[in-house]
């Protein structure tokens, strides 16, 4: 293993799940090198434009030191964010709450409540604010009123959001299990179980819903499509394959969510393969070496990565050329991209939020929003008009407006 390789594995103590067991610690240095302090510190910036912070506002404890995509959802200007341990909350523009239901149990007089473990959502789909639980709970709250509309229970851990499509609502799980519940009634319809290897990251793919089909990555390499209406498997295509001599080398997972553009679904696995695969074929079109399990964006023809090591690139979806990268950002464990105008947002592990130009990968704003350990950010910003949305891991929300 090289010293990349070696650096990052250290990084992902907090992610790594062994024997079907989660590894639940906290993701945290060890110990500083002069490497990971010059990580710390960011080149100075002449920005393009300011970014300013419009309102901040505590939603509950976050996700603490876990490991966790969930990230807030927005409808017709209603906030709806959550934390881990099942505090639902919807919000106004302004920040202010419109509702807020609590998912989690009560465990007696002098306790705060027993954590709901939430880590899969929040999705929202037919008036309803959907999550998922490390419990396997699959849960939809009204949007009007918090009121639960939807609770049942499927095996595993659910970590990536719920879709929907044909009148179900498919959601993965760490077992390998993709299940497809009725919306109205609940029933298990089907379900169609993949395999797992004894080592893979804390993660899985949010499946992806369109033509008949539900894609979703495995932990095995693979990018599957069930067909929609009984889970019998259309085809699967070989995102990556085991490489290396040790366990933690041979990590395959393909933990993000598929995107269908045009003919086309894009994919990226953690081992290092970003994939085109026709869309009714399941044929490969084309390959390149990028490792990532966060997920990618396709915008436009661009299609958007952010590596492992913390570098950005631009590769053209139509042939897989690159446009551009970025590297200034390396080490400081990024986040998934989010598009904004002509703008490339992320966030990072370190509490700040970057700002990248989407056509030409030059470096355009940053805001530190707080350099403090356990401040950092797991899930990718998310986009309010032209405001943008961060949460941290110590549940702390904020509201960002770019003076572009």
């Amino acid at each position: 293993m090289n010293g990349n390789k070696l650096r990052f594995a250290t990084s992902l103590v907090g992610l790594l799940m062994l024997g079907g067991c989660s590894v639940l610690q906290p993701v945290t240095d060890v110990f500083k090198s002069e490497e990971e302090l010059e990580v710390l510190t960011l080149a100075p910036l002449e920005p393009a434009f300011a970014v300013n912070t419009v309102w901040q506002r505590d939603i509950g404890k976050g996700t603490e030191d876990f490991f966790s995509r969930l990230s807030p959802v927005v409808v017709d200007g209603t906030i709806f964010v959550a934390d881990r341990q099942g505090l639902v909350l919807a919000l106004d523009t302004s920040g202010k709450t419109i509702w807020q239901t609590n998912v989690g149990t009560s465990s007696g007089w002098f306790s705060g409540g027993e954590s709901a473990k939430v880590a899969g959502g929040l999705a929202a789909f037919n008036g309803n604010v959907w999550l998922g639980t490390e419990d396997g709970r699959v849960l939809a709250l009204s949007q009007e009123t918090g009121e639960i509309t939807f609770d049942q229970t499927v095996v595993g851990e659910i970590l990536a959001k719920p879709t929907f499509g044909d009148g179900m609502v498919y959601v993965n799980t760490t077992a390998g299990r993709l299940f497809a519940l009725d919306l109205a009634t609940g029933e298990e319809k089907w379900t169609h179980e993949s395999e797992v290897p004894p080592l893979s990251l804390r993660g899985i793919s949010q499946p992806t819903a369109a033509n008949g089909g539900v894609f979703v990555g495995t932990a095995a390499g693979k990018l599957q499509v069930s067909v929609s209406d009984s889970g019998l498997v259309a085809w699967e295509a070989t995102v990556t394959t085991p490489a290396g001599a040790t366990e933690l080398e041979r990590i395959i997972d393909v933990d993000t969510t598929p995107v269908i553009a045009g003919a086309n679904v894009y994919i990226v696995s953690y081992n290092g393969s970003l994939v085109s695969v026709e869309l009714r074929t399941g044929r490969v079109v084309w390959q390149r070496e990028y490792a990532s399990y966060q997920n990618l964006v396709v915008s436009g023809n661009s299609i958007f990565v952010t590596d492992v090591s913390g570098s950005v690139f631009a590769i053209d979806r139509r042939n897989g050329v690159e446009l551009w990268s970025q590297n200034a950002l390396k080490g400081r464990k990024l986040t998934a991209p989010t598009v904004l105008n002509d703008s490339l947002v992320i966030s990072d592990g370190f509490g700040t939020v970057h700002f990248l130009s989407a056509s030409e990968g030059t470096y355009q704003s940053r805001v530190i929003l707080d350099n403090a350990e356990g401040k950092g950010f797991y899930s990718a910003p998310v986009v309010m008009d032209d405001n943008v949305i961060v949460i941290n891991q110590d549940g702390e929300l904020t509201l960002l407006a770019p003076q572009f």
